[in-house]
């Protein structure tokens, strides 16, 4: 896609009335270097805007600080190359080197996003349009068109296929700009959800408590009735059943042990596993030595 732009030129002595005609505004001139990383620059600008989801006929709220971090993005055009002179209409087709030198902390602050995110890195993106890193830059081949108006005070410039690249830098300057409002969403919503698992916890807990209660009281129930039954049993029957009663014994406190270990690591749930283990096995007893009697 092509994007165009004129600037009016630079008066070159305040005392002229008006700006100097102009000729052919070559590849490499500082006019056509200005009009054509000004169209860099609103490239970017529009691309980190779109990543906002700012309706260019609605007052940004973000403007200020799009275009603060926009403008501390260096734009340095490089080994300028004319491709190809028109002379009929003064337009010169030009390539370059366009490198873009943001700050490290920009860069650092959408890695860290991204990383934090878990979405597509920004090396990644950034080489999936072609730009080229280095330690504290990208590079990106540029094809362009300058040329002066036909009252020769202005420069009109073209630039090609820029479109991808000012995308991925707005991706990094949304990222920049985003990542305290993000990082401060994440850090309320973690400390909400260990509130929520901190409570849950106190609750489980208090449930965990009252349920040992009840199987504690259930156990004392139990264990009253076997020994009201085993003292009314006849004394002979009880002597012949003493080295049984002890088997039995022995074996409910293995059984029961096991049983809870195997219900639960938590020590409230798995105590009152093991009372419940008990009264059950207590209640079953109770019923055979009733038919003793």
């Amino acid at each position: 896609m092509k994007i165009v732009r004129i600037i009016a030129m630079a008066c070159t002595a305040l005392i002229l009335t008006s700006c100097n005609r102009i000729g052919a505004v070559e590849c490499n001139s500082a006019d056509g270097q200005a009009v054509i990383s000004s169209l860099l620059s609103d490239q970017i600008t529009q691309a980190t805007r779109s990543q906002f989801g700012i309706n260019i006929n609605e007052p940004p709220t973000n403007e200020a600080k799009i275009k603060e971090a926009v403008g501390q993005i260096k734009i340095l055009i490089e080994d300028i190359r004319t491709t190809k002179k028109d002379e009929a209409s003064s337009k010169r087709s030009c390539a370059a080197t366009v490198k873009l030198v943001p700050p490290l902390t920009m860069v650092a602050d959408a890695e860290k996003l991204h990383a934090t995110l878990g979405i597509q890195s920004i090396d990644s993106l950034t080489q999936a349009v072609g730009l080229q890193r280095s330690a504290d830059s990208y590079t990106h081949q540029l094809t362009y068109s300058v040329q002066p108006t036909d009252d020769k005070k202005k420069v009109y410039g073209e630039v090609d296929d820029f479109g991808s690249v000012a995308h991925a830098l707005g991706t990094i300057i949304y990222a920049h700009i985003t990542l305290p409002t993000i990082e401060a969403s994440l850090q309320s919503e973690a400390a909400a959800t260990q509130a929520q698992q901190a409570l849950l916890d106190q609750q489980t807990q208090a449930q965990s408590q009252a349920d040992l209660e009840l199987a504690t009281a259930e156990n004392k129930l139990a264990v009253q009735a076997y020994s009201e039954v085993w003292k009314s049993l006849p004394d002979t029957v009880r002597a012949q059943n003493v080295e049984l009663q002890r088997a039995w014994a022995k074996k409910k406190t293995a059984d029961c042990n096991i049983k809870a270990a195997e219900t639960s690591t938590d020590p409230l749930i798995k105590e009152a596993a093991r009372l419940r283990c008990e009264t059950e096995q207590t209640k079953e007893r109770v019923e055979e030595l009733k038919g003793l009697l």
